[in-house]
């Protein structure tokens, strides 16, 4: 499965497209058990009084997957081990995963995670596993800061200069360019240019490939 997340960069709030790679199954023998979605009466998480208001959001968005899975889950109190920054963002929630009891968990070229085989019967347990990491491992807020104008700017002359001619180059279809008007005025809502659209129907080693030909943000992201 692959969904657009919030990536916490350093380029703040920006859209990209990560591939979760989740197969649910019923009845599947590859299935890794994990935690049982929690029945405790734990108060909701505190991380509010640490967390900025970009990265609660993105916890709570966490939260709300859990919910979609097990209704009755009652939101535990985690606190955070320790703030994460891009490099090991996803090495750090696979390691997480692992503790608890899901060794099938990779981080894949992209920052997003790969789980493989999961039973519908899990699927509550494995997003109450992934909340837990992402609670103990948060981007730190230093990078939420909102992106200018300025930035968005040199963001569309990325897409438009090296990403675009790249993903064409290697055979996929892209979506028409906005006007650089409209990529900066819209970003906020819709991420104003997925150009990685076409991309998105492919395999996991199909993804990575493309992720490592193509990156999907300029190599000076994190400066």
């Amino acid at each position: 499965m692959l969904a657009i997340i919030k990536s916490r960069k350093s380029w703040a709030a920006l859209f990209v497209l990560t591939s979760s790679a989740l197969v649910f199954l019923s009845g599947c023998a590859n299935a890794t058990p994990g935690p049982a979605a929690s029945s405790s009466t734990a108060p909701a998480s505190s991380l509010a009084l640490t967390l900025d208001v970009a990265g609660q959001e993105q916890l709570d968005w966490e939260w709300e997957r859990v919910l979609r899975e097990s209704p009755d889950a009652v939101r535990p109190m985690i606190d955070i081990v320790r703030f994460v920054d891009n490099d090991d963002w996803g090495t750090a929630r696979e390691s997480c995963m692992h503790d608890l009891g899901w060794p099938d968990v990779r981080a894949t070229a992209d920052g997003g995670l790969e789980s493989g085989m999961i039973q519908n019967s899990q699927a509550g347990a494995h997003a109450l596993a992934m909340y837990t990491c992402n609670a103990k491992y948060p981007m730190d807020p230093k990078y939420n800061v909102p992106l200018t104008d300025e930035g968005l700017g040199e963001l569309f002359d990325y897409f438009t200069d090296e990403l675009q001619p790249c993903l064409a180059a290697e055979g996929y279809d892209t979506p028409e360019a906005p006007s650089r008007e409209t990529f900066i005025d819209t970003y906020a809502e819709t991420g104003g240019w997925n150009l990685y659209e076409g991309v998105a129907g492919g395999g996991q080693s199909e993804w990575n490939e493309i992720n490592k030909k193509c990156p999907q943000l300029p190599a000076d992201v994190d400066e």
